[in-house]
């Protein structure tokens, strides 16, 4: 009868074992040390534990255990049984969840609070830095950095947006950004080639057709992006906040070679 019992406790144990593994590993993504990982995992398997035991069990060193109990006891994950010597347990299921859900919480706070704190910190020190003569312009190398700028510098406009977009594929990346930036009020023209829009993008939007083969980006007035090349190899834009660059931009809107109005 012993040697079944010992086979059984063998299968337990490789049944276990990956399930032990895997909430040391997420317990560790939620920011627990390395020793109270161990601790905890090991009074799972256990009704009670005192530190003695725990030590023979995980291996944590004495020098370390009881920091190790502390960190779980005062993320309330185990309680403790006065008495000499201490004796701990793991608390119920409903209580670990409501325990590290309290944990994710005032870490994204933590977290927000210092993003808020940063941006706070930040912008004084880049309005302080801000150069119209040496502001001229900015390259941005590779298709994918050129769209992804467009698609923030459609995302920041809070007032106007000019669009000249010879390109179908450029026109289709953007449709949905420049849809979300009207419904946020901003005033957009758009001139695009002889291709089929969405129509609720249509209604909402000028548009002109484009004449020249460019694709120019203007947002509120204030910073213009013209791209050059669009094939993956060698897709590159000139960005800039320059003043004059930015008229320029704008009045490409205007030139018979650049767009003309819809019939």
């Amino acid at each position: 009868m012993s040697e079944v019992k010992v086979r059984a406790n063998a299968l337990l144990n490789e049944t276990i074992g990956p399930s032990l593994e895997q909430v040391g590993t997420t317990l560790r993504d939620l920011g627990l040390g390395g020793y109270a990982v161990s601790a905890f995992t090991a009074l799972l398997r256990l009704p009670r534990a005192t530190a003695g035991e725990l030590v023979r069990r995980t291996g944590v060193p004495d020098s370390k255990i009881y920091y190790a109990l502390d960190e779980l006891a005062e993320k309330g994950l185990v309680e403790v049984q006065a008495g000499k010597p201490k004796i701990y347990r793991v608390v119920p299921v409903r209580e670990v969840r409501l325990r590290l859900a309290k944990i994710v919480e005032d870490e994204y706070e933590r977290r927000r609070a210092a993003t808020s704190r940063l941006i706070s910190l930040m912008e004084p020190l880049r309005a302080a830095s801000v150069s119209p003569s040496t502001d001229v312009a900015f390259i941005v190398k590779g298709l994918p950095n050129v769209l992804s700028r467009l698609d923030q510098l459609v995302a920041s406009a809070r007032k106007d947006l000019l669009l000249l977009v010879a390109e179908e594929s450029v026109l289709r990346r953007l449709e949905e950004p420049l849809l979300k930036a009207v419904r946020r009020g901003v005033h957009v023209r758009l001139a695009i080639p002889d291709v089929a829009m969405r129509k609720d993008l249509e209604k909402a939007v000028e548009v002109r057709s484009i004449v020249c083969d460019c694709v120019l980006l203007v947002a509120d007035r204030q910073q213009v992006l013209s791209m050059t090349r669009t094939s993956k190899e060698d897709a590159y834009a000139i960005t800039s906040t320059d003043g004059t660059l930015v008229r320029l931009g704008l009045e490409y809107w205007e030139s018979p070679r650049c767009c003309v109005s819809c019939p």
